[in-house]
């Protein structure tokens, strides 16, 4: 192989890790906060605060979640691709309820009269690479 091509090769590979980092550090960036909690008709609803701190948009190729206390999957979250807009905006994840392990859940609160904490896991897929990040919910200190 010609050394220029090998030359040539080399920069295009630097410069395809270089934006592949340049990805990884805007979805480091930008922050997802829980400031709300609703339970309705089968659906955990969960209000979000997102904050997209760059002079940019970045086009998502969805988010996943799982929601559980414990070791005890209480719902899933799936949605489809969409575009962050700059600033600060607001969404909405509906959870998909387990009945059998949110009930079994709900009993032993009732029975012990606790509020459980809740984990969030969330996987934001960004172009080429996916970011896993997990939140602390307490129900009782949302709106």
């Amino acid at each position: 192989m010609n050394k220029y091509y090998k030359i040539g090769l080399g920069l295009a590979i630097g410069y395809g890790g270089y934006k592949l980092y340049q990805l990884y550090q805007l979805g480091e960036k930008i922050t997802y906060t829980p400031v709300g909690f609703n339970y309705s008709n089968g659906v955990i609803q969960i209000k979000m605060k997102l904050d997209n701190p760059i002079a940019t948009t970045l086009k998502m190729r969805g988010v996943d979640g799982k929601l559980y206390t414990g070791n005890t999957i209480l719902g899933t979250f799936a949605s489809g691709p969409f575009e962050i807009k700059e600033g600060i905006s607001y969404f909405t994840l509906d959870f998909k309820i387990d009945a059998l392990n949110s009930a079994t859940q709900l009993l032993t609160s009732l029975i012990f009269k606790t509020i459980p904490t809740l984990t969030m896991q969330v996987v934001k897929k960004i172009p080429l690479i996916s970011i896993k990040e997990t939140f602390e919910i307490n129900p009782s200190k949302l709106d």
